[in-house]
């Protein structure tokens, strides 16, 4: 098994997170629980002092829920708790990895709104998080591509499953990692554009955009890039005129959450550079998984997408420098650097990244947190 490539202890120092939390910022957590899904989004203060949260996947319901407790905690919250705290939970796709948390989550903190794909698996995860659905009062949707739904400023856009596929794991079945719900996260968004005087569109801040990958795999994402012919860059005078016009752009992201732990089947050298993500994040457990995620494969195709060498014959630049990123990895010292969060700024110009050397099976301890500088 290749080994992965340790951050610099010397890039790493010690600081306080809570205080790098800004009212107006974005908070994402790519918790480590080995080779599973466990993310939270807190959404900006929509009251001094308030956050509601996003989540998506939760492979151990007792790191999440400590995670919530941990950030409502102290003299400065970050989560203060209240009833209507989770305003969306995504099950991505009905794999135990993904969802083995999902019932107790629902049993201690209910959440306004739950989405899944509708693919059934006869699993005991599934049936014991389809059990919790039914007896709660949480709106329920199966959505598709193109659903955009907005949490304030916050516009959460489904990018998969496509209709094709939804029909077709309706019928004859896919392979299930393909059902996955991959989201794109963009802050700030209007939920209109918004005109000049002379009827040109107004030039906003360009948005932190996050794209969450779940387990997609590449037949999921070749049917996004039909879904989604916008997301082709392209630099004709029409296409042009038309994003300028309507507000559209390419399928770019700031952090590209990679899909399915670093599968070989999860990402190809296209979709990356079309992504060309300054973030890439993985979740798995290298050593121990029972899959070998991240493949070499998987993490060959990033690097070249993200620092194209094959006609220079040139080494890749360290990982840590290319913005890849692992809830697995160590830093050069050999201490573990385990959950992953970022804070990000509306403006766009503060891309923290956090890490806070806990193990799959330990909380998240806020005064563990180091900056990766």
């Amino acid at each position: 098994m290749t080994e992965l490539q340790p951050v610099p202890a010397s890039r790493l120092a010690a600081g306080s997170f809570l205080d790098d939390c800004d009212p107006d910022d974005l908070v994402f957590f790519l918790l480590n629980v080995g080779d599973g899904d466990s993310q939270v989004l807190l959404l900006p203060e929509d009251a001094p002092g308030q956050r509601r949260a996003i989540v998506v996947d939760v492979a151990q319901s007792r790191k999440t829920l400590d995670l919530f407790d941990t950030l409502a905690a102290g003299p400065k919250p970050l989560l203060p708790d209240r009833d209507d705290l989770i305003a969306l939970l995504v099950a991505t796709h009905p794999h135990e990895d993904h969802v083995a948390g999902i019932p107790k989550l629902f049993a201690e903190k209910e959440p306004e709104e739950f989405w899944e794909p509708g693919y059934y698996y006869p699993g005991p995860g599934f049936f014991s998080m389809m059990k919790a659905v039914e007896a709660s009062e949480s709106r329920h949707l199966q959505p598709t591509s193109g659903l955009a739904r907005f949490f304030g400023p916050v516009k959460v856009t489904v990018l998969s499953p496509g209709i094709g596929l939804r029909n077709r794991f309706d019928s004859y079945g896919i392979d299930t990692n393909n059902a996955s719900i991959g989201l794109k996260v963009e802050y700030p968004m209007n939920r209109y554009i918004e005109r000049n005087g002379d009827r040109s569109a107004v030039r906003l801040p360009r948005p932190v955009r996050l794209i969450l990958g779940a387990d997609s795999q590449t037949l999921s994402w070749a049917q996004v890039q039909l879904d989604f012919p916008q997301l082709e860059p392209n630099g004709s005078a029409v296409a042009t005129a038309l994003r300028k016009a309507n507000g559209v752009d390419p399928l770019k992201a700031d952090v590209f959450k990679i899909s399915h732990h670093g599968s070989k089947h999860g990402i190809s050298l296209e979709l990356v550079e079309l992504v060309k993500p300054s973030l890439s994040l993985v979740s798995s457990d290298h050593a121990k998984s029972q899959y070998g995620f991240p493949h070499q494969v998987a993490l060959e195709q990033i690097r070249e997408a993200l620092e194209a060498t094959t006609t220079s014959g040139a080494e890749h630049s360290p990982d840590w420098k290319l913005g890849l990123h692992y809830t697995c990895g160590a830093d050069s010292d050999g201490a573990a650097l385990g959950s992953v969060a970022l804070v990000l700024s509306k403006t766009g110009r503060k891309k923290s990244v956090w890490r806070f050397g806990d193990k799959p099976s330990e909380q998240v301890d806020l005064d563990q947190a180091r900056r990766f500088t």
